[in-house]
């Protein structure tokens, strides 16, 4: 185990008498209380910042499947690959609209 660090902090002083309050209540020392919501604080980061990445893998998974569905389609058309050029702008702006319209039904801070 590390040797422990002494930090000085400087709180406003509503931030200061929350803390005074959250110790307070749960019975711990002032230390103890700030030592417990940075790592409660931490974690949470940590956890949002591992989302954050698992919606990218998730989202590029999703987008390449759509792609091969659309190449196959293609390919199996007559004249399929040519539809499939003139339809892209038109499936891009399609998407887009779909997003925009997520993000208004979703709570804030779930969509990009």
């Amino acid at each position: 185990m590390r040797t422990s660090r002494r930090l000085q902090v400087r709180l406003p002083a509503s931030l200061a008498d929350e803390l005074a309050g959250f110790a307070t209540s749960r019975g711990q020392s002032l230390a103890g209380a700030a030592r417990l919501l940075l790592s409660d604080g931490l974690e949470l980061e940590r956890r949002d910042r591992s989302q954050a990445g698992e919606g990218g893998a998730l989202s590029l998974a999703a987008l390449v499947a759509a792609e091969h569905a659309v190449l196959l389609v293609a390919s199996i058309l007559p004249e399929g690959e040519r539809r499939r050029l003139a339809l892209a702008e038109r499936a891009s702006q399609a998407a887009e609209e779909r997003l925009e319209l997520f993000r208004r039904q979703a709570p804030t801070g779930e969509l990009p």
